[in-house]
């Protein structure tokens, strides 16, 4: 099993290591790690070590507006939480690891003082302390895939099945939470195993969008 993500560093600089599988050494799992800079399918992004992967994603956009107040990328966190208390697929990072880019944006308010009126500026670089009225970014995800190296897509599908089958025999839930400062907004994943041997599936539904906003610092997150 490979997790492809670091609680710390360069956010552009992928890391995984190694544990055993309790599945085939052709079967084995890959989670498909937070999406580096917005990249699901990180395979042709970042070489062999995560090609030949096939499999499904949950994942959490991301759109944060300041209400009275500035914000800025560097106050941001993101936690992933699974209902199994044996799934090990969750994990917590900071975000604000991240600087402004193409992929994570500051957004000001033009000469009207509103945002969404035609006139806001997009900040693309600079350091992640930039203070903005809004942050809009690709946002960041875990997934079921499986590894296997030369093997056709049934074969690969069977992997993602088996992986299925271990993870959620039972179903669950798969939170996202980003955090900024005394504000959180969360969106939630259900998961649920069709219990066939032949046919597990992983299925996501019932993504929910909470938009939370903290009475102490007007924030609101929408995750």
């Amino acid at each position: 099993m490979y997790h492809g993500y670091t609680s710390f560093g360069d956010p552009n600089a992928p890391t995984y290591f190694h544990a055993q599988s309790v599945v085939g050494a052709s079967q084995g799992i890959v989670t498909g790690f937070p999406s580096w800079k917005g990249f699901a399918d990180p395979g042709t992004k970042f070489g062999a070590a995560f090609a030949n992967e096939l499999g499904n994603r949950m994942h959490f956009s991301l759109r944060i507006t300041g209400d009275d107040q500035q914000i800025s990328i560097s106050q941001l966190m993101l936690t992933m939480a699974s209902s199994d208390p044996d799934d090990a697929l969750g994990f917590s990072y900071a975000a604000g690891a991240y600087n402004y880019s193409n992929d994570y944006q500051g957004v000001l308010k033009g000469s009207d003082g509103m945002l969404g009126t035609g006139d806001d500026v997009f900040i693309t670089s600079g350091p992640n302390t930039q203070l903005v009225d809004a942050i809009v970014g690709r946002g960041s995800g875990n997934s079921f895939a499986a590894y296997c190296t030369g093997c056709t897509v049934a074969q690969q599908q069977q992997a993602i099945n088996d992986a299925a089958a271990y993870w959620s025999p039972n179903g669950g839930t798969f939170t996202g939470t980003y955090t900024l400062g005394a504000a959180t907004g969360s969106g939630t994943f259900t998961i649920t195993a069709v219990p066939e041997p032949a046919t597990w599936a992983l299925m996501i539904g019932g993504f929910g969008l909470i938009g939370a906003a903290a009475r102490r610092r007007r924030t609101a997150v929408l995750a």
